[in-house]
């Protein structure tokens, strides 16, 4: 019912952007990528690209008039801090490949199961 409101602008305010959505979706991804070094980052980046689809669609919403311009230089940051956020992501791929390759990962679990065995 809000977002009727709000297209018909019964709600009484402009309506701005969505950025709860993207830093929320931008921190959860981020924590998620670093925490999946672990094991795989990838679910992490996914979530940082769907802060980046979010940001994108708040873009769109400022060109076309939706949204005041006076939020345009907002959502601009918005996006340049979520595209930092997808070049992190990239960057801790490319290192979780080099880890993999360098055998880290079957060194890291074999200790890990051998801990958890007594072994």
């Amino acid at each position: 019912m809000d977002r009727i409101e709000e297209l018909f602008g019964d709600e009484g305010g402009q309506p701005e952007p969505r950025r709860r959505l993207v830093l929320g979706l931008l921190g959860l991804g981020l924590l998620t990528t670093a925490l999946g070094m672990a094991c795989t980052a990838a679910p992490g980046g996914m979530i940082v690209l769907g802060a980046w689809l979010a940001v994108e669609k708040e873009m769109d919403r400022v060109e076309s008039g939706y949204l005041p311009s006076d939020v345009a230089p907002e959502v601009r940051r918005l996006r340049a801090l979520v595209l930092a956020g997808v070049a992190a992501v990239i960057v801790l791929f490319i290192a979780q490949w080099i880890l993999l390759r360098m055998g880290f990962y079957d060194k890291l679990w074999s200790a890990a199961l051998a801990a958890a065995l007594g072994a």
